[in-house]
């Protein structure tokens, strides 16, 4: 098969493999369908698709009731160099989170509000004290420590319980020390566990396209057990929302025991809770169509929870019990992660070559840390992979180049055999070992690289440092698609001139789904995929058209020097056939010589027959 062919045959492997694990459905939820006991709580590694019924949380309030909560809130703020978060006395969860940071901003250039519920049931990361029935209409006392610390409390059904959240010495962190005393003289079973909540509109969701999804798309990961880690699409949760709540029964996905973490994220920021100093009992996450918003018109979404549920005490009268977890919420700045610890780097979903594109991300931070410009570390990342790769590329374009010398002895078995596929495959085979040439040695070496081609997509298109990251002229935000189509246009036109620049002779017709068809597909790609991952296409595809006129050149001028060396051999035999013009005379006495020695043996034998 001839370099074009094999190069068509080769990308759409590559766009079926891109397609099938972009596509597929990798993660699942997987589990039982019975209510979660705490027998079975018990066992290691159980995913659990149901809550305990009998310990939900109560009913919501009417719209009546719920105003008249909300003009009892005593808000309280915790404020630092980062963010500023908003803690409602009513059940102590987030009405607002605020990154302070002039680089986060929405589209609309407002700072961007992490909070996206504003129904004070769904508050994000506020806290339950199971056991302890706390009303619905129950509203805290509130204290205002100092500028990062403040202290709720509440008293009734024979305890007190108190909640200080305070903000973290890291970057998006809040602590939250939760303490539950039994002031009743009986035992009684409790539990502590933080939810956290995320409403995503439905336009917002379906905002994405083919290789690119929506950037708030949401989904939920669980680590627990040994060293288990479970992602959850949003469709997934979706689809468990609807199934369980057709049959009565509360939505929702859980794991453990021995949890370590739980998160809800998008592509770029996220919401993550974990038990500090040891493991929770379980989490749960779950997805369901209702209303996340106070405004009925932005019904239509999904509302995500997750839920860390620490485990059951059993607490004798006068006994308390603390617990303190942590919330991350924020960017998923890689180091911001790292320093969160409890492995909530696993949050950034990198797909199956995520210790590749961990590499990346890091090599990426340490190029931008040289140079202070993103656009200029991604062409430097690039250059820096085409080097460390020059001699799979070297020894592809080598094969590539062997293959073309045989198209004439190929196109001649061919006409030869026609139809007869067998003698023609043998006879092929026999070709490939007389001329010692592989038929997939071109295509191997691209293969080999494949792994690191898709971890260097997912890196780039979540790495959250190209967030309104600006390169140059008019690009001021690499990580969304480029406004004025520049790259996504070079990108095909570079693959088309590369495919023009290729020697070839196949007919018109592969010519053309070659030479137009697919930089024409590939481009349309590139208009919605981000401008960094745009501009490392572009740089790519530059070094690859001149390391391949570089790598031909080089092929050429070997075969040139070959057929040099061989000249002179020719020569020497073509000189022994032609007479030397410098000893014409003597030759020319030689051969009267010669020709006067034929006469007289002639004569001779004459004589002898007439005698």
């Amino acid at each position: 098969m001839d370099d074009p062919k094999r190069q068509l045959v080769f990308l759409a492997v590559i766009g079926l493999i891109a397609g099938g694990l972009y596509f597929a459905d990798v993660y699942t939820g997987a589990g039982n369908d019975t209510p979660e006991t705490p027998a079975a709580a018990d066992e290691p590694t159980e995913a659990v698709q149901a809550r305990e019924d009998s310990e939900d949380r109560g009913p919501l309030l009417t719209d009546a009731a719920r105003e008249a909560r909300l003009a009892q809130d005593t808000p309280l703020t915790i404020e630092t160099d980062r963010f500023r978060a908003t803690f409602s006395s009513l059940n102590t969860g987030l009405t607002g989170f605020v990154l302070k940071d002039s680089r986060w901003t929405d589209d609309e250039g407002d700072q961007i509000q992490l909070v996206s519920t504003d129904k004070e049931e769904y508050y994000t990361f506020q806290v339950e004290a199971r056991g302890v029935n706390v009303p619905a209409d129950a509203v805290w006392q509130g204290e205002q420590v100092d500028e990062r610390t403040v202290r709720f409390r509440w008293q009734g059904d024979g305890f007190t319980v108190v909640r200080k959240i305070e903000a973290g010495s890291d970057p998006y962190q809040l602590w939250s020390t939760v303490r539950i005393v039994n002031e009743g003289t009986e035992t009684r079973p409790v539990a502590v566990a933080h939810h956290t909540y995320h409403y995503v509109h439905r336009e917002d969701e379906e905002a994405g396209f083919i290789g690119r999804p929506s950037t708030a798309a949401t989904r939920g990961a669980c680590a627990f057990g040994d060293d288990e880690l479970e992602r959850l699409e949003g469709k997934d949760l979706r689809e468990n929302g609807i199934e369980r709540a057709q049959s009565g029964q509360t939505p929702g996905i859980g794991f453990g025991p021995q949890v370590k973490f739980v998160s809800l994220a998008d592509t770029y920021f996220a919401q993550a809770m974990a038990a500090d100093g040891g493991l929770a009992h379980r989490c749960i996450i779950a997805g369901s169509h209702r209303g996340g918003s106070m405004d009925e018109d932005t019904w239509q979404g999904t509302l995500f929870e997750a839920e860390l549920r620490g485990p059951r005490v059993e607490l004798g009268g006068g006994e308390e019990v603390v617990t303190r977890t942590l919330a991350f919420v924020g960017p998923t700045d890689r180091d911001a992660l790292v320093a969160a610890g409890h492995g909530l780097t696993e949050v950034v979903d990198l797909g199956w070559f995520s210790f590749i594109a961990n590499g990346f991300a890091e090599l990426l931070e340490t190029i931008h840390g040289w140079v202070g410009n993103w656009g200029l570390a991604i062409i430097l990342l690039t250059i820096l992979v085409k080097l460390v790769f020059f001699p799979l590329t070297y020894s592809s374009f080598k094969a590539m180049a062997k293959m073309r010398k045989l198209k004439p002895k190929i196109d001649a078995l061919n006409e030869k055999y026609g139809d007869d596929r067998e003698k023609k495959g043998a006879a092929m085979m026999e070709l490939y070992r007389k001329e010692k040439v592989n038929p997939a040695a071109g295509c191997l070496p691209s293969l080999l690289q494949m792994p690191v081609w898709f971890a260097l997509y997912r890196s780039l298109s979540t790495n959250v440092e190209l967030y309104h990251a600006p390169f140059t002229l008019y690009w001021a935000d690499l990580s969304a698609p480029d406004p004025y189509y520049v790259l996504p246009i070079m990108v095909a036109l570079l693959m088309h001139l590369q495919q023009r620049l290729t020697p070839t002779s196949v007919d018109s017709a592969q010519m053309k789904m070659m030479m137009y068809f697919m930089p024409l597909m590939i481009g349309a790609f590139m208009l919605f995929l981000p401008a960094g991952l745009c501009l490392y296409m572009v740089t790519n595809s530059v070094l690859t058209m001149t390391q391949q006129r570089a790598i031909y050149a080089k092929l050429d001028r070997e075969d040139e020097a070959k057929n040099a060396a061989a000249s002179p051999l020719e020569d020497e035999d073509d000189d022994d056939d032609e007479p030397d013009d410098s000893n014409q005379p003597t030759e020319a006495l030689a051969g009267a010589s010669a020709s006067a020695t034929r006469r007289s043996i002639k004569r001779g034998k004459k004589r002898q027959r007439r005698g």
